[in-house]
């Protein structure tokens, strides 16, 4: 039995229906149960954008069993994806999660139900990323399809119940990241990491994707990536949540190519190391985090850069 999809949309239909065309082409969906949150406009401005997503799921067809769950009031992506994987992972032991905005490339599912299946037991798994950065390193380094990085990420991704409920969202043992040995463990993924931390914790953010990579650290547990990605996230630079100063390097292209998953598959400190180089931010971007974290008129600046 193949894993249930489960996709969060919004105000994007453009985007969303581009997802939901890539999705179909994987043959594994029409014997796929599919799961759709689909959160409620914050305004009136966002209210045509909102009911024009939503009328995209009214008659849709292709998948074992659609399930839709549209918001009364808005929740936020953070709280939508929270809620809405806790859900379904009442009803299932595993699951795959996509945001309106990432595509996926025809033999995404399949990785994921192959992964899911290779990892179940293997509790130093804590997550299936879909995407993959573009690495060097990757065309001359690589042992096998897959590599493991400590770093969950939120791209088209996959994990298990028993993974999921070992987080708490609340973070009550963020005091223990005052530690600059913690911070430096935390970044082996990338130096952002610790201070995206920081900012959700100081409510400058609401991110459910740092929570979810800080107690993957906690667990002592990797993702698995795939060496050619499976997935593309087309909403970089337009209204993204988080929209950064420097999305460009993570674009790709879905370029095809089967993925033998290696349930073997153990850290390479070569790849690692290059990933989180890939993750680190420069100079501008480490200002860029100050500022937010104190309030010296980030938003300001960044439009004016922008």
């Amino acid at each position: 039995m193949y894993a249930p999809i489960c996709i969060f949309a919004f105000k994007r239909p453009d985007s969303t229906q581009q997802v939901l065309t890539s999705l179909k082409q994987c043959p594994e969906c029409s014997e796929s149960e599919l799961y759709v949150f689909l959160d409620e406009a914050r305004n009136d401005k966002e209210a045509a954008a909102v009911d024009r997503t939503r009328a995209l799921f009214d008659h849709l067809e292709g998948f074992a069993d659609i399930h839709l769950f549209p918001a009364r009031m808005n929740k936020g992506l953070a709280t939508s994806i929270i809620e809405g994987v806790t859900q379904v992972l009442k009803e299932h032991e595993q699951i795959i999660v996509l945001e309106d905005d990432v595509v996926v490339a025809p033999d995404f599912l399949t990785f994921m139900n192959q992964a899911l299946e290779a990892y179940s037991a293997r509790q130093d798994i804590w997550s299936i990323s879909g995407y993959t950065p573009n690495l060097e390193i990757l065309k001359t380094c690589k042992q096998s399809d897959v590599f493991l990085v400590p770093r969950a990420q939120c791209w088209g991704w996959a994990t298990w119940r028993n993974r999921w409920e070992k987080v708490d969202w609340e973070v009550d043992d963020y005091s223990r990241m005052k530690s600059k040995e913690e911070q430096r463990k935390f970044n082996a993924g990338g130096n952002d990491l610790y201070r995206t931390l920081q900012l959700e914790r100081n409510e400058k953010i609401e991110s459910w994707a740092i929570r979810w990579a800080y107690f993957g650290y906690r667990n002592n547990a990797w993702t698995v990536n795939p060496v050619i990605t499976k997935t593309k996230n087309i909403g970089l630079g337009d209204s993204s949540s988080h929209k950064g100063w420097h999305d460009k390097r993570h674009l790709v292209e879905l370029t095809g190519g089967a993925t033998v998953v290696d349930p073997n598959v153990q850290p390479n400190e070569a790849i690692i190391k290059a990933f989180k180089h890939h993750h680190d931010l420069g100079i501008i971007s480490k200002i860029g985090y100050f500022m937010r974290l104190h309030d010296l008129g980030y938003h300001t600046v960044k439009k004016i850069l922008h």
